[in-house]
This record gives C-alpha cells, sequence and structure tokens, in this order.
C-alpha cells in the first residue's frame, strides 16, 4: 500500500509525466479561512450566488470532503505574452488564450489518478479543476507553493502569479510543507492600478467592481460607472498582475495547451461585432472564453468599441444592432452615444 513520503513521490512524478511539475500537499483542513465569511457578509460575492451555497464546504472541508484528507495542489503557467496595445483590438485575459484549462487539467489529473490506482487499488481519489467548492488559492499557499498578494492571487517567488490551479484529493495522509513567506510587503501597486478601484483593502477584491467578474461572470448590463474603465478587454483583466515586481522577470513556461491560439488577438473589435455565432463558436471551441456566452461576449464587445474612439465603429455598431439581443443593444447605444459625443 502507498502510504507517505512514498506516496507523495509517486504522485509528483506521475504528474511531473503529464507536464505538472509543480506540486505541494498540505492536510485538507488547510483549505479554509475564516476571512471568507467576512468576504461573503460585504457582499463581495457580487451575484455569484454559488459562492455563498458553497459556504460551507469552503469553511469546512474537512467535513465537506471526507474521508479525501489531503491535498495536493498543482501549478499550471499559461501564456504571459503581453496584450496588443491598440484599442482597436479586443484584450482576453492571458489564460484564456490557449485551450480551456478545465478540461486539459482534469484530462491530467485523471490520467495520474488512473495511474495511481493502477499500483494500489485500495487509494481514494478526486480531481477538482475550479468546479468545486474549496479556497484552493489558500490551499496551494498552505502547501508551500506561493503567497496569496494583495491582489488575492498566488505568487511563487522567483516565478510571478502566471498559474492557473488544479488539485487532486485523496484518503492517506501526507507530509506537508512549510507555508510561503508572504513577500508583498509595502508594494501595493496591484492595488493602485486597478482601473476600477475593485482592490479594497490588501487580500480583498470586491467582485462588484472587478472588471474580470463583470466581463465574465456577471450575465447582466455592465453599470455605467465601470464602462469606460474596462477599455479594450473583453473577457477578463490582468493589469493587477502585469504591474506586480514578482512578475517582472517571471518566465514561466507555459504548458503546451496553453500557448496562444492563432486568430484571437489578431481580429480587431469590429470583426468580432459583426461575427455571427457560428463563427463564435469556431474561434473558441474548447476555450474558457464560451463560459461568458455569446450575448456576453458582444456586450463586451459593444463597450470595447465605445471605449475606442474609432469613428468607423459608428456605422458598424449602427448595422448590427437590429441583429442583438436587448443586452447588447443597449451597450451599443451607449458605446454609440460615447463614439459621436468624441466626434462633435
Amino acid at each position: 500500500m502507498l502510504e507517505g513520503r512514498e506516496l507523495l513521490d509517486v504522485v509528483l512524478a506521475l504528474a511531473g509525466e503529464q507536464g505538472l511539475t509543480l506540486g505541494a500537499a498540505a492536510p485538507i483542513e488547510a483549505a479554509q479561512d475564516e476571512r471568507f465569511s467576512e468576504w461573503l457578509e460585504r457582499g463581495f460575492e457580487a451575484d455569484m450566488t454559488y459562492m455563498s451555497t458553497g459556504a460551507p464546504q469552503r469553511l469546512d472541508p474537512a467535513k465537506a470532503y471526507a474521508p479525501y484528507v489531503s491535498i495536493i495542489t498543482f501549478l499550471l503557467p499559461y501564456e504571459t505574452a503581453r496584450p496588443e496595445p491598440s484599442p482597436k483590438i479586443g484584450n482576453i485575459a492571458r489564460y484564456a488564450l490557449g485551450d480551456d484549462y478545465h478540461r486539459v487539467a482534469k484530462r491530467k489529473l485523471h490520467a495520474v489518478l488512473d495511474a495511481l490506482r493502477e499500483r494500489d487499488a485500495t487509494l481514494e481519489g478526486r480531481a477538482l479543476v475550479d468546479t468545486a467548492p474549496l479556497l484552493e488559492k489558500v490551499a496551494a499557499a498552505r502547501a508551500g507553493l506561493g503567497w496569496q498578494g494583495k491582489h488575492s492571487n498566488l505568487i511563487r517567488q522567483g516565478e510571478g502569479s502566471w498559474f492557473l490551479l488544479c488539485e487532486i484529493l485523496l484518503n492517506r495522509p501526507l507530509p506537508a510543507s512549510l507555508p510561503a513567506k508572504d513577500r508583498c510587503g509595502v508594494c501595493v501597486r496591484c492595488i493602485d492600478v486597478c482601473p476600477t478601484r475593485a482592490i479594497v483593502a490588501p487580500y480583498v477584491v470586491d467582485s462588484r467592481r472587478c472588471i474580470s467578474y463583470l466581463t465574465i461572470e456577471h450575465r447582466g448590463s455592465i453599470p455605467e460607472e465601470f464602462r469606460a474603465a474596462i477599455g479594450n478587454r473583453i473577457f477578463g483583466c490582468d493589469d493587477c498582475q502585469e504591474v506586480c515586481p514578482w512578475n517582472r522577470l517571471a518566465d514561466p513556461k507555459p504548458l503546451e495547451e496553453f500557448r496562444r491560439r492563432p486568430g484571437l488577438r489578431e481580429r480587431t473589435l469590429v470583426d468580432w461585432m459583426v461575427m455571427d455565432i457560428e463563427a463564435w463558436r469556431r474561434a473558441f471551441r474548447n476555450s474558457a472564453v464560451k463560459r461568458v456566452k455569446f450575448e456576453g461576449f458582444k456586450r463586451n464587445v459593444a463597450v470595447a468599441l465605445g471605449n475606442s474612439s474609432d469613428a468607423a465603429a459608428i456605422p458598424v455598431l449602427e448595422a448590427q444592432r437590429a441583429h442583438e439581443s436587448p443586452l447588447v443593444q443597449e451597450h451599443i447605444d451607449w458605446a454609440l452615444d460615447r463614439l459621436r459625443s468624441e466626434g462633435d
């Protein structure tokens, strides 16, 4: 029977064969943080109701995930190429430039679990990829993989924060690493740079103001007070990570599946605006961008066009308006008003 250090070494070796070269273990009770309750009480979850419905599991993972007693967290490095600076090009967050990380990571984790079961049929395990109520960044930090920065993302010394997370739960205790030291110091660059002031205090993000939330998770109308600040971002935002000193020299090698697929940064906002749903599905086949859905994507593009100062977009928006939903039409109207006012 595999257990202890031998089991952890086997797991890490099998994960390495899948390209998961950064991993560490912690007891599952380490994945809890009482500050999460305060975050919910302050309304910072916005309309992500799954955060509150999953609160019991996040606050007591040992009970929620029994019989699992250990969590092994892996870091998935992704594309770090800087975005296109032109306001006429839509900016997509780096992590979404390649294949959908949910599918990629689950495939790799299940391969690890299958290989483990071949060696020890009594071993029970579960793969998690951002799909279960778990404070995974807390677990990663307490496993020693890095620390949570003031923007709340995990930072790894010498390697920055351009990582996604995934986990394996096991029903055997494993040797744990020491938590990483917080090395943010007095730096507040991420707080200062946030276009919508979403980082309301060190380590505290108000989702209601966050561009990543507004352009991905939020399904309704984007509040007008934030639209100008969104700029040319059409899916997510990397600003708080771009200014982090720990990312200045970081050069993590992305998994092959996460390398930027062609065509995403070459298309203009106008190209995206006139695209029909079938072309959109082809462009984002097996992509995390599909989470926002076609209507949400068009909504985001309309806002970005309103911020583009591109007068040539006016007739395009006028012609496209009749083909869009009321939600998208509302944002097109805002964009047209903004572009026309710039021409007066």
